[in-house]
């Protein structure tokens, strides 16, 4: 009967130990994935600081394109005026009202060449930095096997060499580091 009486209260102890071990294991593993979890949201909060500077870094060449390119319509427009509308006081020789018309007539080329340009590196700005956001800066998306590879079955408990699941706790030393890390 004592026999018996120490079978049991060794089972009962060899249990105690199991489960202790299993819901270390248990607690270990949940707390991996949580910290994978934490990983991927500081990834994704680095990921879109980037975006945001990006952002801020191409959006100064189109604010200052919409600055020069209102100025040069302006001038455009004063010129369109001056080749259109300006009278020249008669008596004025002719070389003179062609060094001016020749004048108008360059500023306006410079004009339009300037306009065109600005445009041009307004939406080269924009198309760049749509390239940038969709190709070069993306937000880091898990792959399956990423997400799988934080999961944690029991089954890998299992698996583990029988010392280990029946550790003692303190008086075996550390666990050490298992093969399904």
């Amino acid at each position: 009967m004592a026999a018996l009486g120490a079978g049991r209260a060794a089972a009962s102890l060899v249990e105690d130990v199991f489960m202790y071990n299993r819901s270390n294991f248990q607690y270990d593993r949940k707390q991996r994935q949580l910290m994978e979890y934490q990983l991927a949201d500081m990834r994704l909060e680095q990921a879109q600081l980037w975006r945001k500077d990006v952002r801020q870094f191409c959006s100064l060449t189109p604010r200052k394109m919409e600055i020069y390119l209102l100025i040069i319509a302006l001038e455009l427009g004063f010129c369109v005026m001056a080749l259109c509308k300006a009278r020249v006081p008669p008596g004025i020789p002719c070389w003179l009202v062609a060094c001016h018309t020749l004048a108008v007539c360059s500023a306006l080329m410079y004009l339009f060449l300037a306009l065109w340009f600005g445009m041009h590196a307004f939406v080269s700005a924009q198309a760049y930095k749509v390239r940038l956001l969709t190709q070069m800066v993306r937000l880091p998306v898990p792959s399956w096997q990423g997400l799988e590879a934080s999961r944690t079955y029991l089954s890998s408990f299992e698996r583990m060499k029988g010392r280990q699941m029946l550790r003692v706790p303190l008086a075996m030393g550390h666990r050490g580091r298992d093969s399904s890390s």
